[in-house]
């Protein structure tokens, strides 16, 4: 009980934290906003026939655009809240000077990454919901009750973020410059995993890493059981499949995280911050 009280404290403080930073709270609703969805929208939009996305139906078996984009939107959210929210949080905290103290403290050090995932996903489901009603008010976005049953896809995406969350932390710890490296990761894993796009229209090289991505299959089950869409696999074969990844990225996660924390005491690397 201990560590869970310690979790909440993180994730508030960090919300306390980012909260008087107004501007930077905006661009987690405008950033996506012009950046993904309303060039997306538009660019669908442009090849439109007769008002339908006729490309879109033909590849996956619907012309709902606006559900394409945001459902995608979703995960694509998930990824960047464990890449810059939690992982790289923690070089922002070591270049501040608070990490040494902070990992002074009986707590296990485990428990600041899942802190800070419990505060990252606070900003999540607000940045969502803000999102999802520009969508409808603006976009033709509609809400329906089918969404409701990719609910234990969304689950299971956050919990493999968490342990991929975890393994980049670890990379993010040990080297030197990772704004770059979280920056690249992060555009690679959202595109490859089909957030923007059909996996199936990526290069045949890539297509393998795409279908080892836990968020693939979480993308993909959300489509089809909100909008009806055409799955990749049988969605009961894809639920498997996800399950599975998320039960090797979370414990291969945890391990490279404790190895860095390891690597790092050996090295003094902590006091160099």
């Amino acid at each position: 009980m201990g560590e869970v009280r310690a979790a909440f404290a993180i994730a508030r403080k960090d919300v306390q934290t980012f909260s008087r930073y107004r501007i930077s709270v905006a661009s987690m609703v405008f950033t996506p906003l012009y950046q993904f969805i309303v060039p997306a929208f538009l660019f669908g939009a442009a090849f439109a026939v007769n008002g339908r996305a006729a490309g879109l139906s033909a590849t996956l078996g619907t012309d709902d655009l606006p559900g394409f984009i945001f459902l995608g939107g979703v995960v694509a959210g998930l990824i960047s809240i464990a890449f810059w929210g939690i992982a790289f949080a923690l070089r922002t905290e070591a270049d501040a000077g608070t990490l040494e103290p902070s990992w002074l403290t009986p707590t296990h050090h485990e428990t600041f990454v899942i802190g800070r995932a419990m505060g990252g996903l606070f900003w999540f489901a607000l940045s969502q919901i803000a999102l999802w009603v520009i969508g409808i008010v603006f976009l033709g976005l509609r809400i329906r009750i089918e969404m409701l049953f990719a609910l234990p896809a969304v689950l299971f995406a956050i919990l493999s973020m968490v342990g991929m969350a975890y393994l980049l932390a670890a990379i993010v710890l040990l080297i030197r410059e990772a704004n770059f490296f979280v920056d690249t990761m992060q555009f690679a894993v959202g595109t490859m995993s089909g957030f923007a796009f059909p996996v199936t229209l990526l290069p045949g090289i890539l297509q393998p890493i795409a279908f080892a991505l836990p968020t693939t299959y979480a993308i993909d089950l959300l489509r089809v059981q909100a909008l009806g869409s055409r799955p990749l696999f049988d969605p009961a074969l894809e639920y498997v499949v996800l399950i599975a990844l998320t039960a090797v990225f979370y414990p291969l996660g945890r391990w490279a995280f404790a190895r860095a924390e390891t690597t790092m005491r050996r090295r003094g690397m902590l006091s160099q911050y």
